[in-house]
């Protein structure tokens, strides 16, 4: 590989003024990267690389004029693009210069007179000599001769190793110009991730390319960086700001249209804060240094700074012009007017800023088709008071085609992207993005179309879609089903659309044994599917109870219920209650019921797929005695009607004779059950015999009362 070779001269290094260093291209790097280059220095190459002539292929179409609603007008355009006539100015590099050039023409620098100059890789032309410096400085100052559209760290070896991606520095000469085209350029070091484009054209002030009586023109496309890495900046930007202007180098003559250390459009004039670099995109600043007074009229910058502004009946027209007072604290006053369009008017005027914008706004009619013209006048409070006129050429095309309105969706679900639309009306289009055709697949971003049909060029509406996020829905519902009970399916949130995989639309599904998806729809249009879940159909067990003793029992007596449950499944889970007396959790449980009674047993079982089923044992514990009651009285008030042997109940098939004071029956049960309310029977005394199922036998007397 071939290294370039630098002579590196410093007092700062070297005591001895005539100490030279010599660095590879690579130690050159270290040392500006880490900032340890010496504040003055002279950079040299020992071997001039040679300038190839080279025919270049612009890397992005011409701008045109911007127009209303987003629009484009016309084909008038500042941009010149390079063609077979430009040569290489140097080869990739960083910091370099071309070797001194001979121009055919004088070129008048505020009364100084050079017909050799530099073109220095960092956006700037010297005379002198030439210039490595990569950081610029503010004008006016006493240090650099230069006319800069754009002073920076520009750094053309690109990223891939073999300087192809950088991009170029190219130049012509004619007998009246000079032009100078910087394409997509990249910055310190070797960054390509972002690009400036931009143009400068010196004159002898008579060449009409940029209007006699001016000698410099600065052209702007699409400017992407304003500071390399050295100058402090960070991803292009921050850190010392770019410089826009010319200056004599004598402190005292020089124009400065601003500086740019940031992205975006802020702007606030020559002399404020830094600004976006942005408002240089498709800018056009015409004007001459052929003076030597400071009080300058005031700069006209436009993207409409040249003969003719072609337009179509029916389009909004949006005509705009910035007026820079070139002096520190001037206020300028502007105005337009365009006495032949009969619907033009002012939309923005912002005169007695530093930087002040006209803008106009019209639509042609049929009957306005032709030639008109637009003037706008500028005026600042210098001493003498200077105006600046300029017109502005307006042909009106006549056409019964509407500009064209983008339709589609503005939203882009992952994945899926979003289809835009423009009625297929025209003869081309070519959208933001590059592509053709009157529809197109885009995802997130800012996009409009332009579009020609015939002799007219319109631009359409500004659409911008924006990411929609791809809904991740979650089924719920119990994914088990036990016996044939079926499973209802359900999302963990909802949504406007439902397609499950059973065919149904609906929120939620009953579903037996298998697998299931649901795929919904957002409120913003995006599709998202679940993932599958799978329903499974578990036997339901069938639960039973084994006592032991089996009962009836006494009291005091111990029982033990044990599970007697059959299932397919294993049962993992046993709840027990003992009559509100006890419970467990095992597959026994005991207890010794101290009360005659009879209780319900319960047992829920639950197997391991988690299905359940609950069985209740009545277990009856009878009393060891019976007791004998000695009055009743059956009147039918609903206390003591009946007569009551407590704990009969306990005894089934118990046998009870009732007879009066002269031994004749008057009732008689064989299962008695405390049932007998006689109304039948006198009041008085009545004798018994009852006789358990046990075979015990209990007799007695009982006083019968109303």
């Amino acid at each position: 590989m071939r290294h370039s070779i630098l002579l590196l001269t410093a007092l700062a290094l070297h005591t001895a003024g005539s100490a030279q260093v010599r660095l590879t291209m690579a130690e050159y790097d270290v040392l500006k990267a880490e900032g340890r280059l010496p504040a003055a220095f002279e950079l040299v190459r020992t071997t001039q690389d040679p300038i190839t002539p080279r025919v270049h292929a612009s890397k992005a179409p011409p701008a045109r004029p911007k127009g209303g609603g987003g629009g484009v007008n016309g084909d008038c355009n500042c941009w010149i693009a390079p063609d077979s006539s430009y040569q290489l100015a140097m080869t990739p590099n960083d910091d370099g210069s071309s070797a001194a050039i001979t121009i055919p023409f004088q070129f008048n620098l505020y009364g100084d007179l050079y017909n050799t100059l530099y073109i220095n890789n960092n956006g700037n032309i010297s005379f002198q000599n030439p210039y490595f410096t990569f950081s610029a400085s503010p004008f006016p100052n006493n240090e650099f001769i230069m006319v800069a559209p754009f002073w920076a760290d520009v750094d053309t070896r690109g990223d891939d190793g073999l300087g192809l991606n950088g991009g170029q520095v190219l130049y012509k000469v004619t007998p009246t110009a000079l032009y100078v085209n910087w394409v997509a350029v990249g910055y310190f070091a070797s960054q390509t991730d972002k690009q400036n484009t931009f143009q400068l054209i010196i004159t002898d002030g008579t060449d009409p390319v940029i209007g006699v009586g001016k000698n410099v023109s600065f052209c702007y496309k699409d400017m992407q960086w304003t500071t390399g890495a050295a100058s402090q900046g960070v991803n292009g930007f921050g850190g010392i700001p770019a410089v826009v202007g010319a200056n004599r180098g004598n402190a005292i003559d020089y124009i400065q249209f601003g500086t740019f250390d940031q992205p975006g459009i802020t702007y606030d004039g020559p002399f404020g804060s830094p600004d976006g670099v942005d408002w240089l995109d498709d800018q056009n600043f015409v004007f001459t240094t052929a003076v030597s007074t400071q009080n300058i009229p005031p700069i006209a910058s436009s993207t409409f700074l040249c003969d003719t502004v072609r337009v179509c009946t029916g389009e909004l027209v949006d005509i705009e012009m910035n007026f820079i007072a070139p002096e520190q604290g001037q206020v300028t006053v502007a105005s337009s007017t365009a006495p032949t369009l009969s619907g033009y008017t002012e939309v923005l005027n912002t005169s007695g800023n530093n930087s002040v914008i006209v803008q106009g706004q019209f639509t042609p009619t049929p009957l306005e088709a032709g030639f008109h013209t637009i003037t706008f006048t500028a005026t600042d409070n210098g001493t003498p008071p200077l105006t600046t006129t300029i017109d502005i050429v307006v042909d009106v095309y006549y056409t019964t085609l509407p500009a064209p309105v983008i339709g589609g969706d503005t939203i882009s679900c992952n994945g899926q992207g979003a289809v835009l639309t423009v009625p297929p009306l025209y003869d081309t289009y070519v959208w933001s993005n590059g592509y053709d055709g009157n529809s197109v697949l885009v995802g997130p971003g800012t996009y409009s179309v332009e579009v020609t049909a015939g002799y007219c060029t319109f631009g359409s509406n500004t659409v911008t879609v924006v990411e929609g996020q791809s809904p991740q829905p979650v089924i719920a519902g119990n994914l088990f089903s036990c016996g044939d009970d079926p499973t209802v399916l359900s999302t963990t949130q909802p949504f406007p659309t439902y397609q499950w995989n059973t065919g149904s639309q609906d929120p939620t599904i009953t579903v037996n044994t298998g697998t299931y998806t649901v795929t919904v729809t957002s409120a913003d249009g995006c599709e998202g599917t679940s993932a599958p879940v799978n329903v499974l159909t578990a036997p339901v067990p069938d639960a039973g109870i084994v006592a032991t003793p089996p009962g009836p029992v006494f009291p005091g007596t111990p029982a033990i219920f044990s599970d007697g449950s059959t299932s397919q499944d294993p049962i993992t889970q046993w709840l027990w209650d003992l009559g509100g007396l006890g419970s467990g959790t095992t597959n026994t449980a005991g207890i010794t019921f101290e009360e005659p009674g009879t209780y319900p047993i319960t047992l829920l079982v639950t197997t391991a797929n988690g299905c359940t089923d609950t069985v209740t044992y009545l277990f009856t514990v009878i009393p060891t005695e019976i007791f004998v009651p000695n009055v009743f009285s059956p009147n039918g008030d609903g206390d003591n009607d009946n007569l009551e042997f407590t704990g009969v109940e306990y005894y089934p098939n118990s046998d009870l004779k009732v007879f009066n004071r002269w031994g004749q029956k008057v009732y008689e049960s064989t299962s008695y059950r405390n049932q007998w309310s006689p109304k039948d029977v006198t009041e008085g005394t009545y004798y018994y015999v009852l006789t358990r199922s046990d075979g015990k036998e209990y007799a007695g007397h009982v006083t019968l009362l109303r």
